[in-house]
């Protein structure tokens, strides 16, 4: 299921953000970006995005910084001193006066440099878990709005295909007699009117009968319906068990289909292959 969470917090000297994204897939995954320098952090934080998602891919991005900005700059105090002794040496042997200012030292190439504010990542990992768990639960919080949407339009396709489904029950046994009266008007125009209790025409219509009964179909088909229903009730993640009950449905659909031989049920039958093929594309979205 797609979603996005924001965090942040401030922690022991440092303060960090974090940005969570997951967009749909079958398995997990988890792309970590960290500030150089906090990389032995990276597994830590996949633990902590792993324990909320067990499905699809997530980006984590975090961003750290050291509440003290003086701890950005590291002053390299040898060179300093080296370039002090540089300076009066040719001073001395130019005879003329040492006037270096600290404005002149601090223009100096190499005697200042960025310092990384992380020579101890276990140091920032209170601020960065904690940002990483908020944003965690931001992206819970969302992704839980957007299946309470989800799961009220699959309980809306699930009541259409139960009714498509009492439709062809209903229509079932209709179709034997159907196809009697039929076949005896065929024979009739033949020349060769069946008397209603002729033993050939019985045995036929039974013939018929038991090739397009689909009852075994439908009652697989309600206890499917069923399941998706005590799945969407569920607490645990229910994403692949409903994409395979899309299939198996799909699958009786198909044979009902296959089986009934009357237009009104073949009608029903590619209503509920659209409806659940329809169920599947949103149960993708499902964790």
């Amino acid at each position: 299921m797609t979603g996005f969470g924001r965090g942040s917090a401030a922690a022991a000297g440092f303060r960090a953000e974090a940005e969570l994204s997951s967009v749909n897939r079958k398995q997990f995954d988890c792309a970590v970006a960290l500030p150089p320098g906090l990389a032995p952090l990276e597994e830590r934080c996949r633990r902590l995005v792993a324990a909320a998602l067990t499905r699809g891919h997530a980006q984590l991005n975090v961003r750290v910084a050291a509440e003290d900005p003086a701890a950005a700059v590291a002053v390299d105090e040898a060179a300093v001193r080296a370039r002090l002794a540089q300076v009066a040496a040719l001073a001395r042997a130019a005879g003329l006066p040492n006037d270096l200012s600290l404005r002149d030292l601090v223009r100096m190439p190499d005697l200042l440099a960025a310092a990384s504010p992380f020579p101890d990542p276990d140091a920032a990992w209170p601020a960065v878990s904690a940002a990483v768990s908020a944003a965690v639960a931001s992206h819970a919080a969302m992704r839980a709005r957007e299946g309470a949407a989800l799961r009220a339009d699959l309980e809306r396709r699930v009541a259409r295909l139960r009714a498509l489904r009492e439709d062809i029950a209903a229509r079932a046994p209709l179709v034997p007699a159907a196809y009697r009266d039929a076949l005896v008007r065929r024979v009739a125009a033949l020349g060769a009117p069946l008397a209603p209790d002729d033993p050939s025409l019985a045995r036929e219509v039974a013939l018929m009968a038991d090739r397009c009964d689909v009852a075994e179909e439908l009652t697989r088909l309600a206890a499917h319906f069923d399941h998706v229903s005590a799945l969407l009730d569920a607490p645990e993640p229910a994403g692949r068990k409903l994409d395979f009950l899309a299939q198996e449905m799909h699958r009786e659909a198909n044979t009902i289909g296959s089986k009934a031989n009357d237009a009104a049920i073949a009608a029903a039958v590619i209503d509920i292959k659209a409806l659940v093929e329809t169920f599947r594309e949103q149960v993708q979205n499902l964790e």
